[in-house]
């Protein structure tokens, strides 16, 4: 169980139903901090939508960078 999960159980049994006030304001910051990732974390983004005909199919297919793009991603991580 990771600590953050760990202070979200806690923080329901002990500030939310016991109605200790520290566990409460740590319940309040954790799952707080939880509905903003969720709130602004990416949405999946269409970028085609076709209908299929009997008979049609669908080739996906994933393309290596380019090295000059991969060198300026590993020059940005330096």
């Amino acid at each position: 169980m990771s600590l953050l999960a760990y202070l979200r159980a806690r923080s329901l049994k002990d500030g939310f139903g016991r109605g200790r006030r520290g566990w409460f304001a740590i319940g309040v910051v954790v799952w707080g901090a939880r509905l903003l990732r969720r709130l602004a974390g990416r949405r999946p983004q269409n970028l085609s939508t076709e209908t299929l005909k009997p008979g049609q199919s669908v080739t996906v297919s994933a393309l290596e960078p380019s090295r000059s793009s991969k060198r300026r991603r590993e020059g940005r991580r330096r």
